[in-house]
Order: C-alpha cells, then structure tokens, then sequence
C-alpha cells in the first residue's frame, strides 16, 4: 500500500509540474468518497451473527484527466484497495489507467486498463450511482481489463459504439481464468442516444479460457440497457445473460432490474428498484432478489457533492436461510438490509 501511495504521489507531483508554457493542456483533478453504514434484519443466520451495525468505505478514489488537444489520458486510484492485482492487470489500487488520441467524433482510440463496453450501470461512474451499492449484474460483466479499444461517439446525431480487445478478463467475477499470453478478452457494444432523454444500448464479451477439459469453456456475456428520462421521472431497464460462467460449461446465469425514480425537487429524489437473479450451476437452479426502496439527498452544489443516500433492502428468493441458498456468481443481498452512505466528490 506504501509503495502504491508514494507512486500515485510521484504522478501527482509530474503533473503539478508540467510547464507553464504548456498552455494547450488541460488538467482537471478529480476524488470522492463513500462512507457507508449498514444494517442487516434479524433474520441473519450466520454463527456468530453479523446482523448488526457496522460502517466502512465504499469508494476512496482521486485521479486525473489530462487533455492536450486531441490527446487524452486518465488516472483514477481507489486508496480503498491493495495488494497485487489479479494476472495481466495492474496494482489492486489502479483502477483506470489510460492513453488515447481523438480521430474525430466517430473514432478515438485507447490503450491501457479500463472498464470493458459491457454493462449500462457497471459503466456508470461510481459516484453517480442511483442506490448504495453496485448492483446484482455487476458480478457478471467483465469488469476492468489491459488492452485497447476503438470508440466512435454522436455519430448521425446519436449512435455511438465500442470495439475492446485485451488480456484475460481476470477482474470479473465470472472470469474464465485464461492464461494471459495464451487467452484473450473482447468485447463489442452499440448505441443510440436520443438526447438526454433516451438511451438503449447492447454490449457483448467473451473472456477466453485456458482449460483443457471438456468442461471448459470461453465465458460470454450479453447485455442490453434502457434509460428514458420524462421531466422528473427516470425509468431504467436492463438484462445481463452469462453463459460459462468462470469457464465452466453449464454453468448459466440471468439478472435483470427494472428502476423507477422520482425527483421531488431539486434536492429529494425517491426510487424503486427490483433485482431478479437466476443461477443454473451444475444440476442447481436457484433464485435471489433485491428491491431496493431509496431516497437520494443532493446538498452540495451538484447531485454527487455532498449526497446522501438511503435504501432499504428487500431480499428475497433463495436466501441464506433457504434449505437450498442462491448458488451464483451474482452477489446480493440474502437478508434484508438498511444502507446510508455519505458522499463527498469534487
């Protein structure tokens, strides 16, 4: 952890020094951090139990974004993590490292580590969040991975798209554990912008195996989102379907939530939002499910500075007192839950 922080004050310090005659680059910092108290119900059957209160950090991220006409490049650290990253990507600290020129609207290209185009809500920031915590899909997508990837943005007045090829995708959840040099991850998403009023996109990954049984097989991932915003209304949707989930044939798995949101006035936002999981693992099939019931406090000047979040968490489904308890990959709650978190962003 030392030798992450004294690196990330080396870069700190490279930037801070950059000539002042470098007028044309533009340099803008940014940091957030999420303290979160949470709750369980009573109905907690772990031995000892743990359903009782306890606070921690989500998020204690800090970084830059440098811009130097059509050159880009981004850091952004997360102080809240450790250690040796998983094979074929960076320290656990870095979470985004990236290096990239801008053609024009319908190309720019990236390399480095980063989210992969696979996941509405896993590819929006963490600070912008609508509940808590990251939702059940995000076990499924294929989280960050070192590579390149070719982007095109407001094409025809809307469409844009993203073509990612890299290392192993060894960060998700559902990782098919490929041998970095041997396998590869790739990823390709599409989609189309109406405004600020409406998005839908569909995103598909494949992280490749290393196995030799037959058994094994490349993970793939698909994915389809929906967002309409109607005045003080935000309705989302979206389906995220994992077949082989960590390499192994057989091994299936669905979630899909549906989202609505209601912004009472500038600085009160109430919400809904129902998570549905299904595992088919081995000869299990199993189910869990999550509604949230939120509300969102805005008091600083701007929806992520100063925020305060509220849920309460309905678990449902194959719990952890099912005599036969949800199975997957997904992560959710399996006991009810009440969650506030704090944010401060800049």
């Amino acid at each position: 952890m030392k030798k992450s922080i004294i690196s990330l004050a080396v870069a700190a310090g490279l930037v801070a020094s950059m000539p002042a005659q470098a007028g044309d680059v533009k340099v803008k910092w940014f940091g957030f951090a999420q303290i979160t108290a949470q709750q369980l119900s009573e109905k907690d059957t772990t031995t000892p139990p743990t359903d009782g209160l306890t606070f921690g950090a989500d998020r204690v991220r800090f970084g830059f974004k440098i811009k130097d006409g059509n050159v880009f490049g981004k850091l952004q650290a997360d102080l809240n993590k450790d250690g040796a990253g998983p094979s074929g990507t960076l320290t656990n600290t870095i979470k985004d490292m990236e290096a990239g020129y801008k053609f024009s609207n319908a190309a720019s290209i990236k390399a480095g580590q980063f989210k992969t185009p696979v996941g509405m809500d896993f590819n929006t920031s963490g600070k912008k969040l609508d509940i808590t915590k990251r939702g059940m899909e995000k076990k499924l997508v294929m989280e960050r991975a070192a590579g390149i990837m070719l982007s095109g943005r407001k094409i025809a007045n809307g469409i844009g798209y993203d073509l990612f090829y890299g290392n192993p995708a060894s960060r998700g959840s559902a990782s098919a554990a490929g041998t970095v040099g041997d396998a590869n991850s790739y990823a390709a998403r599409i989609m189309y912008d109406m405004g600020k009023m409406m998005h839908v996109e569909l995103g598909y990954g494949v992280d490749e195996t290393s196995g030799t049984t037959p058994a094994d097989d490349d993970y793939s991932v698909i994915d389809l989102g929906f967002r309409m915003r109607m005045a003080a209304m935000t309705i989302k949707f979206e389906y995220i379907d994992g077949t082989s989930v960590k390499g192994v044939d057989g091994n299936d798995e669905t979630v899909w939530y549906g989202h609505f949101a209601y912004n009472v006035n500038k600085t009160t936002e109430l919400l809904v939002r129902h998570y549905q999981a299904d595992a088919d693992i081995g000869a299990s099939s199993t189910s869990l499910t999550n509604t949230y019931l939120g509300a969102n406090f805005f008091l600083g000047s701007n929806k992520t500075n100063g925020r305060i979040q509220l849920n309460y968490v309905i678990a449902g489904g194959d719990d952890a007192g099912s005599t036969t308890p949800f199975a997957g990959t997904a992560k959710g709650y399996v006991d009810d839950a009440f969650l506030a978190q704090y944010q401060v962003s800049f």
